[in-house]
Parts: structure tokens; sequence; C-alpha cells
């Protein structure tokens, strides 16, 4: 016999909403630490010997940095809107099957256990 499994997507949501923060959260932390990155761009100097040598190494791991913290800004969004996508999923599914069960207990009470066919009672 197969596993059963169990979906609370009521809760799943909420701990959806707690991602959408971090979410938020990363994107603030990634402008805010662009921001505080852009000024830092002389700190090498400009026309010494010592800026000569530092300056492509430090332009290197700028770039890198940058582009880990956007990374990990855009996995964090990108896991946030699968999430959110298979909870609504679930939810649809789950409202859909209540409400064809729903119609098959009227039905029954209407009809009767049999239906209106030709095993139906007579």
């Amino acid at each position: 016999m197969g596993q059963r499994y169990y979906v609370d997507p009521d809760r799943i949501e909420s701990e959806t909403r707690r991602l959408e923060e971090i979410g938020r959260l990363a994107r603030s932390m990634a402008e805010d630490f662009l921001d505080e990155l852009a000024p830092t761009i002389s700190w090498p100097g400009t026309n010494s010997e010592f800026s000569e040598k530092a300056r492509p190494q430090e332009q290197k791991e700028r770039q890198i940095v940058k582009d880990t913290v956007l990374a990990i800004e855009e996995a964090v969004g990108s896991i946030t809107d699968a999430t959110v996508s298979n909870v609504r999923m679930m939810q649809e599914t789950r409202d859909r099957n209540l409400e064809e069960i729903e119609r098959n207990n009227s039905r029954l009470d209407t009809d009767g256990l049999g239906g209106s066919g030709r095993y139906g009672r007579r």
C-alpha cells in the first residue's frame, strides 16, 4: 500500500510569509551593501604605484562580492516565489476537491445512494 502524505497549506502559507520577509530583508541588505560599497571605489587610490597594482585585483574582488550578494538575493526570491506558487496550487487542489466532495454529498442526499440511474431505488 502506498504511503500517505499530509499537507497543511495554512501552515505552509504562514511559513511562506516568513520566507517573503526573509526575501525582503535579503533585498534590503543587498541594496544597503551596494550603496555602502560604492563610495569605497577609490580606496586603493588612483595614481600611485600601489593603486596600479591593487586596483585590478580589488575591482575583480569587488565584482565577485557584488555578484554573490545579488545571486543570494535572487535565490531567496526564487525560493519564495516557488513556495508561494506551490502553496497556491495545494490550496486550489484542496478547495476543488472539497467542492467536489460537497457536490457529491449533495447529490447523494438528493438522489440516494444509487442515484437516478438504472441501479437506483425503484
